[in-house]
């Protein structure tokens, strides 16, 4: 009996909601996840100025153009030539 009664209930629901305002709502279609691609310059310059010494010869291999300059101008030899910035040592001078 409880199957029954349920069935019935659900049916009932069907009705109200043919022709309901969210039934007459346009499908949401899902969109695909954004993927970001960057430039191999970009990538390039990234590796260089981090240190990453296995990415910069793996896009070296796949023929990274090393004069690729950013906005401002730098190139991969900027980065690796510019000086350093060190954060302070938190025990202080010594």
């Amino acid at each position: 009996m409880k199957m029954a009664d349920a069935k019935q209930k659900r049916n009932e629901q069907l009705k109200r909601w043919i022709g309901s305002e969210t039934d007459l709502e346009p499908p949401v279609v899902k969109r695909q996840k954004t993927k970001v691609k960057f430039d191999d310059g970009a990538v390039f310059l990234a590796a260089c100025s981090s240190g990453d010494t296995d990415e910069v010869l793996k896009l070296l291999h796949r023929g990274a153009d090393i004069n690729y300059a950013n906005v401002d101008g730098l190139t991969a030899l900027h980065q690796v030539c510019a000086p350093r910035r060190r954060s302070p040592d938190p025990a202080g001078p010594r």
